[in-house]
């Protein structure tokens, strides 16, 4: 290495005078950085914490919101079914009604008829003594 004249060890030393000072205060900030990232690390994990346990509960949640749809689905099956049960049955029960009115009219007409005969004999039975 050829010899450093005074001028040029003087021009290092005063540039290394403030280099020195420099690089440390950026190494200082760069450290301040890294501790207070450090100090965020346990946050974070409480915070994953809490959106796991969040993520938890939602798919506990959506498991019954499934049972349940499922649940409707079945009563929506069965509705249908009795839906179509009730369409089949209300001509029969019309016929069936239509059947007992008819009967019912039968039975009421004898037992008019029934009543004018008693009612007829009587007339007889007391125009005759």
């Amino acid at each position: 290495m050829p010899p450093v004249s005074t001028e040029s060890a003087v021009l290092i030393l005063a540039v290394s005078q403030l280099l020195v000072p420099l690089l440390n205060g950026l190494l200082s900030r760069r450290q301040t950085k890294h501790e207070s990232a450090v100090d965020q690390v346990p946050l974070l994990v409480q915070s994953l914490g809490a959106v796991a346990q969040d993520v938890r509960d939602i798919k506990t949640e959506l498991r019954v919101v499934n049972e349940h749809g499922a649940k409707l689905q079945t009563q929506d099956l069965r509705l249908r079914a009795l839906e179509d049960w009730m369409g089949a049955a209300r001509p029969q029960l019309h016929q069936a009604v239509n059947h007992v009115t008819v009967l019912m009219g039968e039975r009421t007409s004898r037992q008019l008829q029934h009543a004018a005969n008693v009612v007829a004999s009587k007339d007889a039975a007391s125009s005759s003594p």
